[in-house]
C-alpha cells in the first residue's frame, strides 16, 4: 500500500471504532442519560458527523480499491 493509502486506511479504521465507541454510549441509558442534555446532544451531532466521515473515507477507499 502507498503511504497515503495506508494513511487513509488508518483514518477510517480510527474513526469507525470512536463511532462504535460513541454510538454503545448512547445506547447505554445508565450513563448516556447521567450527562447534560446540551452534551447528549453535542455528542448526537458528532455522531452524524462521524458517519458521514465514514461514508466519504470508505468512498475514497473503494476509489482506490483499498479492502473496506
Amino acid at each position: 500500500m502507498k503511504p497515503f493509502e495506508l494513511r487513509l486506511a488508518e483514518h477510517h479504521a480510527r474513526n469507525a471504532r470512536h463511532l462504535k465507541n460513541l454510538q454503545n454510549f448512547v445506547q447505554d441509558p445508565a450513563r448516556f442519560s447521567r450527562l447534560p442534555e446540551e452534551e447528549q446532544e453535542l455528542i448526537k451531532v458528532q455522531i452524524e458527523e462521524m458517519e458521514r466521515l465514514d461514508a466519504v473515507l470508505r468512498r475514497r477507499m473503494q476509489l482506490h480499491q483499498i479492502p473496506v
